[in-house]
């Protein structure tokens, strides 16, 4: 009686209609911090969302169980997730932040406005999957970013980098945190990339 209940459950749920609204940002890790407050101010140029999709589409849910499909939706946009993900990675750190003009990612066009280091770059992937199934639920997520960094008083861009991250994951059942907490974990190990590259160390100093 108690399996057949189980799967009653399991199967009768109703179908959620229309978007599913998700929110992530970097976690911040024990260690993040630096021991001595550095000096570099840096200046957060908008990501160019390259992705392909609509600017506040972050994912898709998709449910074998009902036969349906959600939108996994972000209030605002991606390219300001990512902003916003950024901000909280460096002040992490003790690094100064401040928001940056729009950057078309070439040494004429790099925005001065007081920084000493101005981060732009392109979203290529940053999307999260879930597929629920009898019993499980199995979330990926993905994350690919192309960062430009440049000099705004010489007007040279000093690194380019590619980072990227995948997490996949499985539960017995969905829940909007389960996606959001997936999501959240790949986006802090790609952008955690930033920091561990020496060009950059030096600079953020």
């Amino acid at each position: 009686m108690v399996a057949a209940a189980l799967i009653a459950g399991l199967v009768s749920g109703c179908a959620r209609k229309g978007p599913i609204l998700v929110n992530f940002s970097y976690a911040q890790q024990q260690g993040s911090t630096v021991e001595q407050t550095p000096k570099a101010i840096v200046g957060i140029s908008p990501f160019k969302d390259e992705r392909g999709k609509p600017v506040s589409v972050a994912g898709k849910r998709f449910d074998s169980l009902n036969d349906s499909v959600n939108d996994l939706v972000v209030q605002g946009t991606v390219s300001e997730k990512l902003t916003k993900a950024l901000d909280r990675a460096l002040s992490a750190r003790g690094i100064a932040w401040r928001d940056s003009a729009a950057w078309d990612l070439t040494e004429a066009g790099v925005p001065a406005e007081g920084a000493t280091l101005v981060i732009g770059g392109e979203i290529k992937t940053l999307w999260v999957e879930s597929l629920t199934a009898f019993a499980n639920t199995k979330v990926t997520a993905k994350v690919e970013l192309r960062i430009v960094a440049a000099d705004p008083v010489q007007k040279k861009i000093v690194r380019v980098l590619n980072v990227n991250s995948m997490i996949e994951r499985s539960r017995v059942n969905y829940t909007t945190t389960f996606v959001q907490e997936t999501m959240t974990e790949a986006l802090t190990a790609a952008i955690n990339q930033l920091f561990q590259d020496e060009e950059l160390q030096a600079r953020f100093k």
